[in-house]
């Protein structure tokens, strides 16, 4: 049995360990894996104030004193990464001319649930559709495409990820692969939405374990939104949050402009206290006006996201 002294010591050298990750997330020293810790900083504060909590409780009240200043600086710090984004979230110019809906999924590519998936999909109908890891419902994409007749991705097989399906025409789009690991995970769809033009740009980024891949992806995702004309929807599994190092980076570069909220998507088991690594951005004079997660993820490890964007 652990007496009030052992669980004291314990709870202190977790509260070490919980500092030490959250100044490697504010410092960024290129550790690897450092870019998931980013994604992860509240959580990490939050579990940083139960310590400080068993810290009081256990008897130490003067080093979980201290512990609770630290930790408000660390949520500080992350706050003034959410709260740069916001700044850039202006009135659009001009009156309402059209608007969109969107839904965002990455569906699991070993899903085991596609003809709910599939139906729910269908039955919703949205404006437009972007599906990561498509394998998951490739053999139903067909029945997709009597709600949203046009599509973009997976026409190979082999090749197959991130897939975008819309009830209005697209112009000319295409699947690009993203450097380094040259996966088709960028589809660039221009589309008309009652006489209004805007390009859908999907990416689905590798996972924050291969820090030096995501930051290629980035730099090159902001190269081609620097070559597109007009009113962009960015959208996609990002496996970042936006206040993740380099999300900030990107999202300042490319002059993005973020939702009203950030719904979690992952883990599913977590509900809306996961991790918002799906989203959806605008730029120029688009704006998400609304941004919802599903309660139900039909098979898949992500929730889905629903987004009401307005084209000004």
């Amino acid at each position: 049995m652990w007496g009030r002294a052992e669980l004291r010591g314990a709870a202190l050298a977790l509260s070490g360990v919980v500092a030490l990750i959250l100044i490697i997330t504010s410092v960024t020293p290129g550790l690897p894996g450092e870019l998931l810790l980013q994604t992860l900083r509240f959580h990490l504060v939050a579990l940083g104030f139960v310590l400080a909590f068993l810290l009081v409780v256990f008897g130490a009240k003067w080093r979980a004193l201290l512990f609770v200043g630290f930790l408000a600086i660390a949520l500080a710090h992350g706050l003034y990464h959410v709260v740069d984004y916001a700044s850039r979230r202006t009135e659009p110019a001009g009156p309402l001319r059209a608007e969109l809906t969107l839904l965002n999924f990455n569906v699991l590519a070993s899903n085991r649930q596609a003809d709910r998936l599939v139906d729910f999909v269908t039955l919703l109908a949205p404006d437009v559709a972007l599906i990561m890891e498509t394998p998951g419902i490739e053999n139903h994409l067909a029945k997709i495409e009597t709600a949203l007749p046009y599509r973009i991705g997976c026409e190979q097989s082999a090749r197959c990820d991130i897939s975008l399906f819309s009830r209005h025409p697209i112009i000319g789009g295409e699947v690009r692969e993203l450097p380094p690991f040259r996966r088709l995970r960028l589809a660039l769809a221009p589309i008309d939405v009652n006489g209004v033009g805007v390009t859908i740009v999907g990416m689905h980024l590798s996972k924050p374990y291969f820090d030096e891949a995501s930051l290629q992806e980035l730099w090159y995702v902001q190269r081609v939104l620097q070559g597109i004309e007009g009113p962009v929807v960015l959208a996609g599994d990002f496996n970042s949050a936006i206040w993740s190092g380099p999300m900030r980076w990107f999202g300042r570069g490319a002059e993005l402009i973020p939702p009203p909220n950030y719904p979690a998507t992952w883990p599913v088991e977590l509900g809306p206290l996961g991790v918002p690594i799906d989203n959806v951005l605008t730029r120029g004079n688009a704006r998400v006006e609304t941004l919802e997660a599903g309660d139900d993820s039909y098979g898949s490890n992500h929730r889905y996201l629903l987004a009401r964007i307005g084209l000004y």
